[in-house]
């Protein structure tokens, strides 16, 4: 069984991102416009939707808030499917860099597309009765318990086994692959998955600890409100996200290209090492 050399993927990763970064950013900037703007204006209202429902105790009026919401969700996966298929061809080789632009939806885009959905309607199956039977279990009044701090390791947990399993390889499965696509990385991942998990930790953590520091330089330190229950710290936290939104907004913008470029560079290189046997051509 192959084993995906962690520090080498990663290296090749970043190498490649910095060797091809004006290419990223003319494949994806058009996507990645359309995601920010809807991303801004649709979290803004939700913010202030939720932050006055809590006040006025009316928490009922928020379906055409999450209605919203949900449409951006589904706006946004398929806009990244598109920017993920492009740069995926662009590490195999199979498509150079556009002059300025580039916007296509086809056959990839779609399978891309409906991949994601899969991978979110997954993690979803899977978080959604354990926050509902944890919460129910372990209240939410007064302050954070052991049990409720049980439940956000779980969580996390799930995460965490998600990502390597099915996550780390789904770029370059669905750009290359007329397979199942999710079935199809949880095999290919088989007896790598501490090392999967390090290559993502590579990428994801380094560009985390960016995004943060950028944002404490631009926005400096917001300050702390009094929280004298778990509502009231809820609202603050809601504050403090809208106040910080535009720079997030931004941010999230500005380094897309790094992520997106690192992430499809890194599913490609483990994908090639992996994909030891022909495939089946199978509609996911």
């Amino acid at each position: 069984m192959a084993r995906v050399p962690v520090v080498a993927t990663i290296r090749e990763a970043y190498a490649f991102t910095f060797a091809n970064l004006n290419g990223i950013i003319g494949l994806i900037w058009i996507p990645m416009v359309l995601v920010t703007i809807m991303g801004f204006f649709t979290f803004q209202r939700y913010y202030n939707d939720v932050i006055q429902a809590m006040a006025s105790g009316a928490t009922a009026t928020l379906g055409p808030t999450m209605l919203m919401m949900l449409g951006y969700i589904i706006a946004a996966l398929l806009l990244h499917a598109v920017m993920y298929v492009a740069v995926v061809q662009l590490a195999m080789g199979t498509r150079t860099a556009p002059a300025w632009a580039h916007f296509a939806f086809g056959t990839e885009e779609w399978r891309m597309f409906r991949a994601f959905l899969a991978f979110a309607g997954l993690l979803l199956a899977v978080l959604i009765p354990i926050l509902v039977i944890g919460t129910a279990a372990t209240g939410t009044a007064g302050s954070p318990s052991p049990a409720m701090a049980g439940l956000v390791l779980l969580v996390y947990a799930v995460l965490i086994l998600a990502v390597p399993r099915f996550l780390a390889l789904l770029p370059a499965i669905a750009a290359a692959e007329n397979v199942p696509v999710l079935r199809r990385a949880w095999q290919l991942s088989t007896g790598n998955f501490w090392r999967l998990l390090a290559i993502m930790a590579g990428i994801f953590i380094p560009l985390l600890i960016l995004m943060g520091l950028l944002q404490l330089a631009l926005g400096g330190r917001l300050p702390s409100v009094p929280a004298e229950n778990e509502q009231m710290r809820m609202m603050a936290g809601l504050l403090r996200a809208r106040d910080t939104l535009p720079i997030v907004s931004g941010l999230g913008f500005f380094l897309s290209p790094l992520l997106i470029g690192l992430f499809a560079s890194a599913s490609v290189s483990a994908w090639r090492l992996l994909k030891t046997e022909t495939t089946v051509d199978i509609e996911a």
